[in-house]
């Protein structure tokens, strides 16, 4: 029974991804996509933060965190995890060593100090969002959408950036992660 399951599944799934074995033409969906690129996370930016910036970096920009945490990640390849505080803005480092400087893996923010490269902060109708960031993603291939969820995946580094709202639909956190173990 499992094995036919699987078999229709797999079946559907190919029909609704190759239209051409259904006689129905694909250029509307070639169009779109064509026209959308993926999302790349090394060229967004949360408060002015990036994905890669050096711990002496972000010193630089937003002085010493309020409060500093480092663990290892036994889920990640062995890695070290340093969480650095702010007000609103939580970065997340990554490296192998707990004392070597780590790299940002990870920006999330609740604040609205803390707007993306395009202007998008927290509180923000998720329209907007949505407008700018309307390039970077088709919703049947890269972008994942729910009721109180908008994530733009980057299929080569696993990770993106992702908005979640309130009941009517304000931004109250964005994430910008590199990538997922």
């Amino acid at each position: 029974m499992r094995k036919k399951l699987l078999t229709v599944i797999v079946l559907g799934i190919l029909l609704i991804v190759n239209p051409i074995a259904t006689g129905k033409s694909n250029s509307n969906f070639l169009d779109k996509k064509s026209q959308t690129q993926m999302i790349d996370v090394t060229k967004i930016s949360i408060g002015g933060i990036k994905i890669g910036m050096t711990e002496k970096e972000i010193i630089q920009k937003l002085g010493k965190p309020k409060s500093r945490t480092a663990k290892m990640r036994n889920y990640c390849h062995d890695t070290y995890e340093t969480i650095w505080n702010y007000d609103g803005l939580k970065i997340i480092f990554s490296s192998d060593s707990k004392n070597e400087s780590g790299r940002v893996e990870q920006i999330i923010t609740s604040s609205p100090l803390y707007p993306t490269e395009k202007g998008i902060k927290v509180g923000d109708d998720i329209s907007k969002a949505k407008k700018a960031y309307s390039t970077f993603a088709t919703p049947s291939s890269r972008m994942a959408s729910s009721k109180d969820l908008l994530v733009y995946v980057n299929d080569d580094y696993g990770g993106g950036l992702s908005f979640a709202t309130d009941q009517r639909g304000k931004i109250r956190e964005i994430n910008l992660l590199a990538i997922s173990c």
